[in-house]
């Protein structure tokens, strides 16, 4: 299947700006981080959301028709517009309620309530699901099953730790939360090798049962391809290098490697650790997301 780069970066974007937001609301109900922190990661997610859906954009060839897509709740598209809009309501309700409690959160209060900080959370929680479920295609076998899950919510994670990470490395932060940071940077380093590697092998182990080979109304005389051989290996051949390198050691032991640097030398400046964490965070997952295209086969020759 030929890879939509314009997908591939809107939902890189998305797991960004929904997994920082989980962080914050993670944060806020600790009541840690200060209030130019978490201006500043408001900031970070609203960009990641207009450059993810401008992303999206491009991938239309005439994008005013897809507003007669809009009008089913049931397909992928609206599910994810439906995410983005709470997503902006959600940071605009953390905004607001910063400001609100700017003199409270100076003086030892809650920088948040409670629920606003839940909010965030559980919207960061949810996004993960909407975002796999919305390329969950019976069609395509090694889209269609919990593997894609797993990913979804592991990219998410790791993007949004090592993104709230260099945020608060930005922003000075006190040391404590620099060392969670650091600490949650290798939980999710790990998580997101183990994840990807699992995918790697179950996508070797798929096989194909009840294909058929749809009629090709425009080019009749071309040969049709064999639907059961065409699944290729992420994990040997020519796409080895794209997911050994790509998505398990730069994308995800990188981060893995830069936490643990950080937590045996403390003292230490975090910003080239944090910003090296996310970049090859960010690298890993265009690498994985590109795997995805080249074994998201159909059960049909032809469409």
């Amino acid at each position: 299947m030929a890879v939509q780069y314009p997908l591939v970066f809107f939902t890189l974007l998305m797991c960004l700006a929904a997994g920082m937001i989980g962080m914050q609301g993670w944060l806020l109900l600790q009541n840690k981080g200060s209030m130019k922190f978490h201006r500043t990661m408001i900031i970070v997610e609203l960009i990641a959301l207009v450059v993810g859906g401008f992303a999206a954009f491009l991938h239309l060839h005439h994008w005013e028709r897809i507003f007669n897509g809009f009008m089913h709740l049931t397909s992928g598209i609206t599910q994810e517009l439906i995410g983005v809009v709470v997503m902006l309501v959600t940071m605009v309700i953390v905004f607001v309620m910063l400001r609100k409690s700017a003199a409270a959160g100076e003086s030892g209060g809650r920088l948040v309530p409670k629920w606003a900080a839940i909010v965030a959370l559980v919207v960061g929680i949810i996004m993960g699901f909407v975002c796999a479920n919305s390329y969950n295609m019976g069609s395509r076998p090694a889209w269609s099953n919990f593997t894609l899950f797993l990913y979804y919510y592991s990219s998410e994670i790791i993007l949004g730790v090592t993104g709230t990470w260099l945020v608060e490395a930005a922003c000075k932060e006190d040391a404590e939360i620099g060392r969670l940071m650091a600490k949650l940077a290798c939980v999710a380093g790990a998580v997101s090798a183990v994840v990807v590697v699992i995918c790697g092998f179950y996508y070797t182990t798929i096989q194909f049962t009840n294909v058929g080979i749809a009629f090709h109304t425009t080019e009749p005389t071309q040969a049709a391809y064999d639907p059961t051989t065409t699944l290729v290996s992420p994990i040997a051949g020519s796409n080895a290098l794209l997911f050994w390198g790509g998505a398990v050691v730069v994308g995800s032991l990188v981060a893995l490697v830069c936490g643990l640097l950080k937590m045996r030398k403390p003292e230490t400046g975090m910003a080239g650790y944090a910003a090296a964490a996310l970049v090859c965070a960010l690298v890993g997952g265009v690498c994985f997301r590109v795997v995805l295209y080249i074994v998201g086969v159909g059960f049909y020759g032809y469409f």
